[in-house]
């Protein structure tokens, strides 16, 4: 078994750590699929993580001890984050009115429970509620998840912000844009004697995975090109096989994939009870322009951008 990487290879050196810092109901599940393939390829150590109870409440410890390359906190809460030695990271939020909206479906009859049973007892009430009530009820369940987004610091230079509305319209410029920042995407060309050698590399990296005495070769950066090519194969048609995004289907984990769908289930019961509950989330997250939006106004804004 060779111990020394293949000629002419991207060898990583000494470099920050990477993070991913998502939010549930917020494209977490894709965005992780994307990171797992790349981190497969770039022989990076990926921890993916829901929560404390998968770190030991202390996420510094679980990065030195498990000598990690890229987090992966599909429900972040920053006071996890505070400890961290210094990383580079970006941070993805979704508007908090289709989070409820979203969670709403997937907790009433798709989202996975064996990971969750929590979710069980809430799922029971959903499915005895008409969608008005159950979407009530929704409001407050999704505390646990919209605090978090609530207290996030957005004033980090070293995490990058990205709302999964603007991601979703153009995910092969957002990825690129994200590996740019992250400091980890190569952008020369890989031509025919280059390729070889990645693919030596990233095979050798892959067998790792699954037969620790295969040596591992972890790469400095990501090549453009392969990193587009992973993005293709995780498009939202993939997942759906074949549904485009905008088309709604209730009984999909991948129900809709649109933003802005909170307009055709919120009344404005739903929204007094968001702003008892959330207050100017919307507005700080920059989908509202003051305190004053509704269901009425929001629609109009939809005709008048028609």
């Amino acid at each position: 078994m060779r111990s020394n990487p293949p000629d002419d290879v991207n060898v990583m050196p000494p470099r920050p750590l990477l993070a991913f810092y998502g939010h549930h109901k917020c494209a977490s599940t894709w965005v992780h699929s994307v990171l797992d393939y790349v981190c497969a390829d770039a022989g990076w150590r990926l921890s993916y993580l829901t929560g404390p109870k998968d770190f030991g409440n202390d996420l510094a410890a679980h990065v030195e001890r498990e000598r990690v390359d890229l987090i992966s906190y599909v429900n972040a809460d920053l006071e996890d984050t505070l400890s961290l030695p210094p990383h580079r990271g970006f941070h993805l939020v979704r508007d908090p009115r289709d989070v409820i909206v979203s969670g709403y479906f997937s907790h009433r009859g798709t989202h996975p429970t064996h990971a969750w049973p929590e979710l069980l007892p809430h799922r029971e009430k959903l499915q005895q509620f008409s969608k008005e009530d159950g979407l009530l009820l929704e409001v407050g369940f999704s505390g646990q998840f919209l605090r978090k987004m609530k207290s996030w610091d957005y004033d980090q230079p070293h995490v990058l912000e990205l709302q999964q509305e603007q991601f979703t319209l153009d995910p092969y410029r957002a990825f690129l844009d994200i590996f740019q920042h992250l400091g980890v995407l190569d952008e020369s060309h890989y031509n025919k004697v280059r390729w070889p050698k990645y693919l030596l590399q990233a095979t050798l990296n892959i067998l790792h995975r699954r037969a620790s005495v295969i040596p591992r070769f972890p790469m400095s950066s990501v090549p453009g090109e392969r990193l587009l090519g992973i993005v293709y194969d995780q498009r939202f048609e993939k997942f759906t096989r074949g549904r485009k995004r905008g088309e709604e289907d209730t009984k999909s984990h991948y129900r809709k994939g649109e933003g802005g769908d909170w307009v055709n289930h919120f009344t404005e019961e739903h929204v007094a009870a968001f702003k008892e509950h959330y207050g100017d989330l919307a507005e700080r997250l920059g989908y509202e322009d003051d305190a004053d939006w509704s269901v009425a106004s929001a629609r109009d804004a939809q005709l008048a951008g028609r």
